[in-house]
């Protein structure tokens, strides 16, 4: 065997063998974390007891990513176990306000709904940092004159990036929810906890005696309203 033979054949053993040792050390990709957005009001009230009967409409949103939809739209099916546990009598929900008949506003008190917004902070390469912010808005069904409005904000909360591939500082969130597992994983754990803070502080909001209150406005709004 000559020389040559002989180092291009150590050489190549030591290229196998690193080789090896860094696909080793390379963690393989977790499965994605399955989003379970999910609220249990903690009592229950009497059917009905409440007085006065809600028509759920969509909660309103713009963001395109879907875990953030998801999050978001879930929100709506949830306050139906809200108001109902709170004894109040549902209609819906509806997509939009305009969904609704005249007989769904006419036999409603109030309607329901909520705008959230979200906004994330991407421009460093190990980590986003993010803030939900959610407006609780009940209005009068028949006018759709807004009572009351309550602004909720979750704690912002930071997830660390911890990747194998090359990102620019400006990789948006969507392709990095995308691209990576963990990460997605790490965002929707954070955002489950997030989502029981926000729907007890929605589930307290809504407590029957303060909203006696604002189905009496309602109910004078429609009276003056209708018949003036």
């Amino acid at each position: 065997m000559t020389y040559s033979t002989l180092y291009c054949g150590i050489v190549t053993v030591i290229c196998i063998v690193l080789a090896g040792c860094m696909l080793a050390t390379i963690e393989p990709e977790p499965p994605r974390a399955i989003v379970n957005f999910d609220y249990t009001p903690p009592g229950e009230a009497v059917p009905g007891s409440a007085d006065a009967t809600f028509a759920i409409v969509g909660t309103q949103f713009d963001t395109p990513i879907p875990l953030f939809k998801t999050f978001a739209s879930n929100m709506t099916k949830d306050f139906e176990e809200i108001l109902t546990s709170h004894g109040f009598g549902v209609r819906g929900p509806f997509m939009k306000y305009n969904d609704m008949t005249y007989s769904d506003k006419e036999g409603s008190d109030l309607t329901l709904t909520a705008e959230v917004e979200f906004s994330s902070d991407t421009s460093q390469i190990r980590y986003s940092s993010f803030k939900c912010h959610v407006n609780l808005i009940v209005s009068e069904s028949l006018t759709n004159e807004r009572l009351l409005i309550r602004s909720v904000a979750i704690t912002p909360f930071t997830v660390n990036l911890r990747s194998r591939n090359a990102y620019s500082v400006r990789a948006s969130l969507a392709t990095l929810l995308v691209n990576e597992n963990r990460f997605y994983s790490d965002v929707s754990h954070a955002l489950e906890a997030q989502y029981t803070e926000i729907m007890n502080k929605i589930y307290g909001y809504l407590e029957a005696k303060e909203m006696a209150v604002v189905t009496q406005s309602a109910r004078d709004l429609r009276k003056k309203k209708v018949f003036q």
